[in-house]
């Protein structure tokens, strides 16, 4: 697996900076994962970062997005329709086959809640290792993400 790349998703996160103006996606949101990643992406050169928008659709870390207030007061108690889910799957099916296709990508690590992942199309048809974990708090997920990070 030398030479291969590592593929990170991160899912929308309720806490966002609120500057005015245009911030890359990695930056407008501020949640546990979100810092996690920054704090260690520079170290590891093999990992390119995609980001889950608020409508479930994915982007690069690297796109400019407004500040949008988060919808609700608690985060885990999101509510998406059959149809916005299947529409954003769809859309995130497109993005990743051209993100994957011709890539070497040996991993995939999912941070985001299973809510959120229903969003995500089937990793199977792309040939690579999938890391979700779904075990435990928020605590043990960051630990997981900054080791895979790390690793």
């Amino acid at each position: 697996m030398a030479g291969k790349r590592r593929l990170l998703i991160l899912g929308p996160s309720f806490r966002r900076r609120k500057d005015d103006g245009l911030l890359p996606a990695l930056e407008r949101y501020d949640g546990i994962f979100f810092r996690i990643t920054r704090k260690y992406l520079s170290n590891a050169k093999d990992v390119d970062v995609v980001v889950m928008k608020d409508d479930l659709v994915l982007v690069d870390c690297k796109t400019p997005l407004t500040y949008n207030p988060p919808k609700g007061e608690e985060w885990g108690k999101q509510v998406f329709s059959k149809e916005l889910l299947e529409e954003a799957r769809e859309k995130n099916e497109v993005f990743l086959d051209k993100k994957l296709q011709g890539a070497k990508f040996s991993e995939v690590f999912i941070a985001m809640g299973k809510i959120y992942a229903e969003a995500l199309p089937d990793f199977s048809k792309y040939n690579v290792r999938v890391v979700f974990p779904t075990k435990g708090g928020p605590g043990p997920k960051a630990r997981a993400l900054k080791k895979w990070i790390t690793g």
